[in-house]
């Protein structure tokens, strides 16, 4: 079978710091660059070209969804990436892309959207683990949705219900959660001013509510962005529905800045019993039952995530925790109580533990 052609889609504005970085990180790869500019006043405009991409300029009318989608319009690959600035791919990883594309599994199981490991740089030194679909095959009907953390997924599967989605193991580096990037173009206030709006004109999409208690977390308003999360919960009957695991973890640490102990060791409970391979959800139990001086419970909490391991995949999980950031706390929990003896040696564990591309299928996407 002959390689796939790819075509690499992008929307900008005012990113010559950060976009060089991306495209060289794909640039081997990908057959075609398009890049739809919203309107830079610095040398976005002449990195890109520079790359050799086709810049389409387009004013900013408030929509996500229609800036990908114009981008998604002018490309001619058979498959289309699509990727943020403050994104890049694992150079080495991306090079076996394209002959992923070409096993016949991809062919075979009619596989129509590859997700990829996004690693998701935190404040802090921290690494968040999650899997996000970008790229699909190039078909005039995959289109977003969705004035801000736009969809492409619920059009996917409106024209082919039994749709399958490949999961690679390639990583995509996202360096947009550290504050210095968002606060650089003042993400925060554009998001939530677009959420405001989007939540009136699309009622039904409860997503937006979460949106909105992560944008309202991000400002330190944590009684806000608590009540968004609860309203999100309690619309989504449905533990499978997209963002339900994030929003539990949210809240949880939501009222862990809080102090309130009693909440988190409560709702931890629920999270723990919809989601029992989410080892984070324990870390916040024992948050919980450290505050409130039960310090026996906090670590059969964490006994608990190490039995576990690391996150079932499709969780939003930090980097260490069922490994090595759980034998650390485990360490110092011993140490608060005088146990010398399991304080070294958990304590030692983190510190000797700290630290083949494949491709599997699902048969059914993440909704």
């Amino acid at each position: 079978m002959d390689k796939p052609h790819i075509s690499l889609c992008m929307i900008v504005r005012n990113e010559e710091e950060l976009l060089p970085k991306c495209l060289r990180s794909v640039q081997r790869i990908v057959d075609e660059i398009i890049i739809v500019d919203t309107g830079s006043t610095d040398e976005t405009v002449a990195i890109a070209k520079n790359f050799g991409a086709k810049v389409v300029q387009m004013p900013w009318r408030d929509s996500f969804a229609a800036a990908r989608n114009r981008s998604f319009d002018e490309a001619a690959g058979d498959w289309i990436l699509w990727l943020d600035a403050d994104e890049e791919m694992d150079v080495d990883e991306a090079d076996k892309l394209k002959e992923l594309l070409t096993r016949d599994t991809v062919r075979d199981q009619g596989i129509e959207g590859i997700q990829f490991v996004f690693c998701n740089y935190l404040e802090g030194g921290g690494v968040e683990y999650s899997h996000l679909l970008r790229m699909v095959r190039n078909r005039p009907h995959y289109r977003f949705e969705g004035r801000i953390h736009e969809q492409l997924l619920p059009n996917m599967l409106k024209f082919n219900p039994e749709l399958k989605l490949g999961q690679a193991d390639i990583h995509v580096y996202h360096y947009g959660y550290l504050f210095e990037n968002i606060s650089r173009k003042n993400k925060i206030e554009r998001n939530i001013s677009l959420l405001l709006q989007a939540i009136p004109e699309q009622p039904e999409h409860a997503l937006y509510q979460y949106h909105l208690g992560v944008q309202l977390f991000r400002v330190k308003d944590y009684e806000g962005a608590l009540r968004q999360f609860n309203v999100f919960l309690d619309r989504a009957a449905n533990p499978r529905l997209g963002g339900v695991a994030n929003a539990y973890k949210y809240k949880l640490v939501t009222l862990a800045k809080m102090g309130r102990y009693h909440d988190l060791v409560h709702d931890s409970a629920q999270g723990i019993a919809l989601f029992p391979g989410f080892t984070d959800l324990y870390h916040l139990e024992a948050i919980g039952f450290e505050g409130l001086g039960e310090i026996d419970r906090a670590i059969d909490s964490l006994r608990k995530a190490l039995s576990i391991g690391p996150a079932e995949e499709g969780y939003p999980s930090m980097a260490g925790h069922g490994t090595y950031l759980t034998y650390r706390d485990l360490g110092q929990l011993y140490a608060s109580t005088g146990n010398s003896k399991n304080a070294d040696l958990y304590l030692t564990l983190a510190s000797l533990t700290g630290g083949a591309t494949r491709i599997t299928f699902k048969e059914e996407p993440d909704v």
